[in-house]
């Protein structure tokens, strides 16, 4: 079974509750919940990692609930289809969430593979299946009410265990520092080591280390790039990242 093939399987039952949940509603304007997204050379990669937002910023008008609740499965394989053909880098798009994935891996594969090869090497998700509401819903004017429980039915989406799970990743990287500590610690026994430093360029390093034991996952929780990339600190975080995997001997057979 393909890691897409366990993604499906491990959310069915939560898409299900999900649009059972929120039928009838005035939803059209809320844009569906993201349903984590397997790249589809993750199976083929030895270095299991999955990369986690606080939300996504809803362009793609056709990936909305009413759709969403009506066939899941078609918005789904659309927006795998959009992740998978790299559509984030076409039209001159610059992302800084995006640009700190690719920057990473290139430096982890010590660019050794493609851009096409990269960004379709992990698993990626989101902390908050449903962006604020300030982000697209108020825009469509969605009434907030509507909006609140459309959020609340969305809940049982947002849990790193599911990723897990599905996916089996060895390092989840969690690029929102403000992330609820429910969102993955929840029924897990975790340890955890902060690393705060300076680096030889003077830029201030943070970001928080977990180790689930009960799952054998290593988290990393970061600031999210946007704020990296204002600071300055983009490569210093990439490289401080990459040498705590290696302190914390996380993949004993990466060098």
């Amino acid at each position: 079974m393909t890691t897409r093939e366990r993604i499906q399987n491990e959310y069915a039952g939560l898409v299900e509750s999900f649009a059972n949940n929120v039928k009838g509603m005035a939803i059209e304007g809320i844009p569906a919940p993201l349903i984590p997204i397997a790249g589809r050379n993750y199976d083929k990669c030895a270095y299991k990692m999955a990369f986690v937002g606080m939300e996504t910023k809803e362009t793609k008008k056709s990936r909305n609930c009413q759709r969403f609740i009506e066939d899941p499965e078609k918005v789904i394989a659309e927006y795998e289809k959009w992740f998978n053909d790299s559509e984030m880098f076409k039209h001159g798009v610059k992302s800084a969430y995006w640009n700190f994935i690719k920057n990473f891996l290139d430096e982890f594969y010590n660019k050794t593979l493609k851009k096409t090869e990269i960004m379709t090497s992990f698993v990626w998700g989101n902390t908050n299946s449903i962006e604020r509401y300030e982000i697209t819903a108020k825009n469509n004017a969605v009434n907030r009410d509507v909006w609140e429980a459309v959020k609340k039915a969305s809940k049982p989406f947002d849990n790193i265990n599911h990723i897990i799970d599905a996916a089996n990743p060895q390092i989840v990287f969690i690029l929102y520092k403000s992330v609820e500590k429910e969102y993955f610690l929840a029924e897990n026994n975790a340890c955890m080591q902060k690393h705060a430093f300076t680096n030889d360029k003077g830029k201030k390093i943070t970001f928080r280390y977990y180790y689930l034991r009960n799952r054998d996952t290593h988290v990393f929780v970061t600031h999210h790039p946007v704020w990296m990339k204002r600071s300055g600190n983009f490569q210093g975080y990439i490289n401080a990242l990459i040498d705590a995997i290696k302190a914390h001997n996380i993949l004993p057979q990466y060098v």
